[in-house]
């Protein structure tokens, strides 16, 4: 028996039964509702329908597929249909499930084969944010170091813009001209709500 190498392809690990029964289920729905659809709606549920396709462990990767969708779902919102057709929603909750059951599956397969890899492709699933460590109080010592904006700026930095800021006569003119029309008009600029 011989062992794969690491340029061999392994196979993906089994899909579960009830991801494919969906699948192929949107599928049908898809193709019954793209061929009564009309204009851009019928584009986003044929990009639609190729991307749910393409779901398939066996399917071959393309990667403008999602590139295609996102086009297509930009042309319909320009003239969206209300209120939104419910397989929308069907074709996100699929890729959503399909992402919370089976992502995980290819996610610990691959941790098992190589780790390093599957340390870099871990999907974290949504959950409580680990609380952020409490900022530890350090005195600055005589050799600190810098910062970006530090080693970036020439001389010292100075909040006050005006000790340093060469004056542009256009700026200047135009602030003038813009406060002498709030002089004629205090309300201008102020937000009812």
């Amino acid at each position: 028996m011989t062992t794969p190498t690491s340029k061999e392809p392994r196979p993906l690990p089994p899909e579960p039964p009830e991801l494919t029964a969906k699948r192929e289920k949107l599928l049908v729905e898809l193709d019954t509702q793209s061929k009564a659809a009309t204009g851009t709606f019928q584009q986003v549920l044929r990009n639609m329908r190729k991307l749910v396709a393409s779901s398939a462990p066996t399917a071959p990767l393309d990667e403008t597929l999602y590139a295609d969708v996102k086009d297509a779902l930009t042309r319909f919102m320009k003239d969206p249909i209300l209120p939104p057709p419910p397989i929308l929603g069907q074709v996100v909750e699929y890729l959503q499930y399909r992402i919370s059951t089976y992502g995980m599956t290819i996610q610990k397969a691959v941790m098992e084969m190589n780790p390093e890899i599957g340390a870099k492709l871990a999907i974290t699933p949504p959950g409580p944010a680990a609380p952020a460590a409490a900022p530890v109080a350090s005195r600055p010592s005589a050799k600190a170091t810098s910062d970006g904006f530090e080693s970036s700026s020439k001389g010292k930095m100075d909040l006050n813009p005006e000790r340093n800021a060469t004056p542009d006569p256009k700026a200047e003119q135009a602030q003038l001209e813009s406060f002498k029309a709030w002089m004629k008009n205090p309300a201008l600029g102020k937000l009812k709500g």
